[in-house]
Parts: structure tokens; C-alpha cells; sequence
């Protein structure tokens, strides 16, 4: 495995205008990027979010600080045409990131349940909930992300000379040979608990390297059987948003299963592979239980409010941050062992895509 990558979220728009992470300020996130390369010795960062302005200035931190970085622009409940308007945009700021290092490009993430216009409901969170019964529709879903996808990938090509990729949800159909690496969401829940390998194994069998985009867990007990699901133990409708009764904290299996994850994900041969999540800003820690919404988000550090200025963001490390640091440490050191290993950049490109050298 060649990819050490965490998510990191620079604010992502569920609802237009109230972006997921509100305490914007640079400083923060050189600070956390310094933590993502020198405590948690990962290689790559996986900048993500809804708006540009911030995503690019954390990318530029991200490549300064000697970081691979994947770049992804998250687009909520907009139209096909605005989605793919916006992966142009992104594209061309990918490409002037590259001056500065080496860069990733992701087209999205589970584009048909974030999107408007592939499966019913309107809103995105109605789309999750439709999806229980929606699955009959899947083929007409797909046979429209399939032409929206090799639209994505042209306009993404026209901007951009590097490698591309895809953050794939497992009931979306992607024609990979439009990409260079393969990326899925995968995260090990109840119903795939034995068959995680297998699964990824379908995945391998593209024959192009393969990125996990997304894996963890939440960190309360029962969580290692929900896996992407975790997230609804949170009462949203309550006000102020609680937890649903009968959770209870604990940051031990949210530690664990991202440590087996990544010994499957090793030993499986992937080439890379993303925590989600660094922090989750709009979740905080509370010792209040019933408020403490931070054991249903994924970050492997918590928000601490309250902080010594209340103006910025403070995190505390979560038990899965010392496990992720010593597993990424161990593979680091497998990385720099192996001279013949292939930069973290690096994957097979199509005919007239420049094969730009890239940097671990």
C-alpha cells in the first residue's frame, strides 16, 4: 500500500450557505496538516468540501507541506449540469495545484445519492432513506451516472493532465477504464462483516490500482456493525440535535476497526487508502452524553468547544488517532524500505496524459 490518506474537510454545504466546518482560518489548517504528516505519518490528504476558496489555499498548505494531495469538490443537491460546470472548475484549479506537487484529481463523491437527478427524492437525506426501497431503480440510475460520468471525465481531461479518480458508493456503477485509479467508499458494516475482502477483491479485479476513498467507523459501542450508517444514532430533529437513546461512547471500536481495515486493505493489496474521517468540525465533544454527538461522527479527532479562543477550532485526538498513527508508521516505513515502490501519485494513464513524476 503506497497511499497513507485521511479525509480532510474544509466545509461541506449540506445546506446551501452553512458549511459543515464554520471556523475558517488558515493558521488551523496548516496546523492540521503538520499534524496529518508528522503525527499521524500519512503521505496523502484527501481536501475535500463545497467551496473552492477554501479548498484550494488548504491544498496549496497540503503540497507545501510535502503532502500528496487529492482534490475533491462536494456539490449537495445540485443538477447534473451544475455538478459537471463545477468538476470543470475544480479540474482547472487542480491543474494550477500542480506547479506546487503532486495532485489527484476526485470527481465527486456517491454522486447519485449527493446529486439531483439520478435517483428519487428531493434532498439528499431523502435519497438515503429512499434507497432502502429505490433499488429496483437502479439500473435506470446508473445508466444515467454512466453518460454523466464520461461526461465528468472528459471535462475533468480537458483542465486536467494528472491522474483522476472517483469516490464510488457500492451500488453505483462506474466504467473505470474512464479513470485512472479505481476509488470506493468502503466501510465494513453487519451485512458484509465476513465478506469485506471478497467484496474489495471485486474491486482489484478492474486491474487498475485501487484507492479506498473512504473507510472508519464511529466511536460507540455497536458502531463496528452500522459502519456508513453510524451516523443516524444523532436525533437531528431534536433541538438542540441529540442522541438517540441507548448510545454509549466508546473510542476503543471506532480504533479497532479501522486498524482491521487497514490490515484487510494491506494485506488485499490496495494502493491506497483514506480515512474518513480527520475532524468533523460541526459535531462536537460533549460531556453531556446526551449531546455528545461526536461519538456518531467519524473523525479521529473530536471538536472541543470552548476552547482559549472561542473564534477558533480546537481538536482533542481520539483513541483511533494513536492506532492510525502506528499502523501508518509501520506501512511508511515498508514505503521507504522498498525502493522500487511507485510514488503515491503514480498509476497508469491513457494515451496523451502526462505521466508527471510525483513525490511521497
Amino acid at each position: 500500500m503506497q497511499i497513507l490518506g485521511i479525509n480532510y474537510d474544509t466545509g461541506t454545504e449540506f445546506e446551501h450557505g452553512d458549511p459543515s466546518r464554520k471556523s475558517w482560518h488558515l493558521g488551523d489548517v496548516q496546523r492540521d496538516l503538520v499534524a496529518i504528516r508528522d503525527e499521524l505519518h500519512c503521505n496523502s490528504v484527501n481536501v475535500y468540501g463545497t467551496l473552492l476558496p477554501r479548498i484550494v489555499p488548504a491544498a496549496q498548505i497540503a503540497l507545501r507541506e510535502a503532502l500528496h494531495v487529492s482534490l475533491q469538490q462536494r456539490t449537495i443537491d445540485a443538477g447534473r449540469r451544475s455538478t459537471l460546470d463545477r468538476i470543470a472548475a475544480a479540474a482547472a484549479a487542480a491543474e494550477r495545484l500542480r506547479a506546487l506537487g503532486p495532485v489527484t484529481l476526485n470527481l465527486g463523491c456517491e454522486t447519485t445519492l449527493f446529486s439531483n437527478g439520478f435517483l428519487p427524492g428531493r434532498g439528499f437525506q431523502r435519497r438515503i432513506a429512499n434507497l432502502r426501497w429505490s433499488w429496483p431503480l437502479l439500473p435506470v440510475a446508473n445508466a444515467l451516472f454512466g453518460r454523466f460520468m464520461r461526461q465528468a471525465a472528459a471535462a475533468a481531461r480537458q483542465a486536467f493532465a494528472g491522474p483522476i479518480t472517483y469516490s464510488a458508493g457500492t451500488w453505483e456503477r462506474v466504467d473505470w477504464s474512464l479513470l485512472d485509479f479505481v476509488g470506493i467508499d468502503l466501510y465494513r458494516d453487519a451485512e458484509i462483516q465476513d465478506r469485506y475482502a471478497e467484496v474489495l477483491q471485486g474491486y482489484l479485479a478492474y486491474g487498475k490500482p485501487v484507492l479506498v476513498t473512504e473507510f472508519g467507523c464511529c466511536a460507540y459501542e455497536g458502531a463496528q456493525r452500522l459502519g456508513g450508517s453510524g451516523w443516524m444514532a444523532v436525533d437531528w430533529t431534536s433541538s438542540p440535535a441529540r442522541l438517540k437513546p441507548g448510545h454509549v461512547r466508546n473510542e476503543q471500536v471506532q480504533a479497532d476497526v479501522i486498524a482491521g481495515l487497514l490490515d484487510v486493505h494491506a494485506a488485499q493489496g490496495v494502493h491506497g487508502a483514506y480515512v474518513y474521517d480527520f475532524l468533523q468540525a460541526q459535531i462536537s465533544h460533549s460531556p453531556d452524553p446526551r449531546f455528545d454527538l461526536d461519538m456518531a461522527g467519524y473523525g479521529i479527532v473530536k471538536a472541543v468547544p470552548n476552547g482559549p479562543n472561542a473564534e477558533r477550532l480546537h481538536w482533542e485526538p481520539k483513541a483511533a488517532f494513536a492506532t492510525l498513527a502506528a499502523r501508518y508508521a509501520a506501512l511508511q516505513a515498508r514505503i521507504t524500505g522498498n525502493r522500487s515502490a511507485p510514488a503515491p501519485g503514480a498509476a497508469s494513464r491513457p494515451a496523451g496524459v502526462d505521466a508527471r513524476a510525483t513525490r511521497s
